[in-house]
């Protein structure tokens, strides 16, 4: 989602007038799959994806320490020797961390979604054109390569770093290329994928795509909520080639796959009230309920509301085990559910805009928003980062939080545990993406495989 190429595309809507929308629809689809120079991306696009790559890195600064007390439970006696029992004694400190956790697989949702939703409507369009194999064959492949090359450069970074700190060399094993970098591989199966789904899509027509990916989406949260109340048992000790590892595999195609879909919806009804406006079509100005920011942005409150209930009853039981599988990776329905509505709040415009930011504002935003992809392979093959603060800055407080005697002045420790880390998460968010834009980002360019 970092590419340039996903960058330049998000535009679900167009303020110029119809005659020239038309035309550069038509142009867009004799081209589709090659990056169009000079189009305005979408600022609610660009701010979502940041925030994504927030949400991430703040999912992962207290994973560990939320994993550890869901198997301590609530009556776990509180010791020093053992920080993380004052966050397992503290319910309302467990409720804070539980809502963070549903962070991680939005993210991670929001960041295959945004590629989908206008990678695929793009490859619909010219699916029946002479010339489309080709056309896509050469586009994706340049696609690949910047994302290896994008591993390539941060590995070699962190393996300069471990030639003169020996100790970080163990965060570059040959496993944390497979196993810790699955999202990136995973993107980049998706990415390669692509013009095959775009093509289907086609073949299938609208009606049918939707029936298909409505089934899907049914059997496929039905197995991950199998998965999240039967598997906990083995955190850790998962194996690629367990059919219920591979599930996380599916769930991030399916959002993939159905976010092109609801691109290509959004196209096809951005088009048709084109076509009505020309023609003088009675009442051509009404937009369905379905393509208004404000809907969506009620199903995000509402999302929230249930989460934040369903997560306070949860955490008020005598064991953690169930709260737990209401976020579980990959599994949780509800961050898929407010993935989707997210991403199409953003997507689609408001009926009043009044909020205008400025230049410098949106180039600040793009800016950070574009490092998605490199923070994705730092937070992974550079671990020591994060861990070098954590010890630094959390671990202390969390382990005053377990001297302390009152149950009020422990939540109060934990709440600025909580507090500290996120701010230090994204303090950490803007260094790595700041990095990777003035020096990863040039040196693509300099290849000729980013612009």
């Amino acid at each position: 989602m970092a590419t340039r190429f996903t960058h330049r595309h998000t535009h679900a809507y167009d303020a110029r007038p119809a005659t020239q929308r038309v035309v550069s629809s038509r142009a867009a689809t004799a081209t589709a799959g090659t990056p169009a120079a000079g189009r305005k991306r979408m600022m609610s696009i660009e701010v979502l994806r940041l925030l994504a790559i927030v949400c991430i890195a703040v999912f992962h600064a207290f994973l560990q320490q939320y994993v550890q007390a869901i198997w301590m439970g609530p009556h776990h006696p509180v010791s020093v020797a053992e920080p993380v029992s004052a966050l397992a004694s503290s319910r309302g400190a467990m409720w804070i961390v539980a809502m963070i956790m549903y962070c991680g697989a939005w993210g991670n949702h929001i960041f295959f979604m945004i590629s989908g939703f206008f990678l695929i409507p793009r490859m619909c369009g010219a699916a029946g054109s002479s010339g489309y194999w080709n056309t896509q064959l050469r586009a994706t492949g340049r696609r690949i390569a910047m994302i290896l090359a994008t591993v390539a450069f941060y590995l070699l970074l962190v393996l300069v770093a471990g030639h003169w700190a020996p100790s970080v060399s163990n965060d570059t094993q040959s496993a944390s290329l497979v196993y810790e970098l699955e999202f990136v591989w995973l993107y980049l199966a998706f990415v390669a994928l692509a013009p095959a789904i775009a093509w289907v899509l086609n073949r299938l027509g609208a009606c049918r795509s939707a029936v298909v990916a409505g089934a899907v989406l049914i059997a496929v949260y039905a197995l991950n909520a199998y998965v999240a109340c039967t598997w906990q048992a083995q955190y850790g000790q998962r194996t690629l080639l367990d059919w219920r590892k591979q599930m996380s595999a599916v769930s991030y195609a399916l959002s993939f796959g159905l976010a092109g879909l609801l691109g290509w919806a959004v196209q096809h009804n951005s088009e048709r009230r084109t076509e009505d406006k020309r023609h003088g079509v009675r009442h051509a100005d009404r937009r369905p309920l379905w393509t208004i920011r404000g809907f969506w942005l009620c199903g995000v409150l509402v999302l929230l509301a249930v989460a934040s209930v369903l997560t306070a009853v949860m955490v008020m039981r005598s064991s953690y085990v169930a709260l737990y599988a209401l976020s579980f990776k990959s599994t949780s329905l509800i961050s898929f559910a407010l993935a989707v509505c997210a991403l199409m709040a953003a997507a689609c415009p408001p009926l009043h805009s009044r909020v205008h930011a400025t230049r410098r504002a949106e180039a600040v935003v793009a800016a950070l928003a574009s490092g998605i992809l490199g923070f994705y392979v730092v937070q992974t093959l550079a671990s020591f980062l994060w861990k070098a603060v954590n010890a630094r800055f959390l671990d202390p407080l969390l382990v005053r939080a377990a001297s302390l005697q009152s149950g009020f002045a422990v939540f109060g420790e934990l709440a600025a545990w909580i507090a500290v880390g996120a701010m230090l998460s994204l303090a950490y968010v803007v260094v790595v993406c700041l990095f990777d834009r003035c020096v990863r980002r040039p040196l693509l360019r300099m290849v000729h495989l980013s612009k």
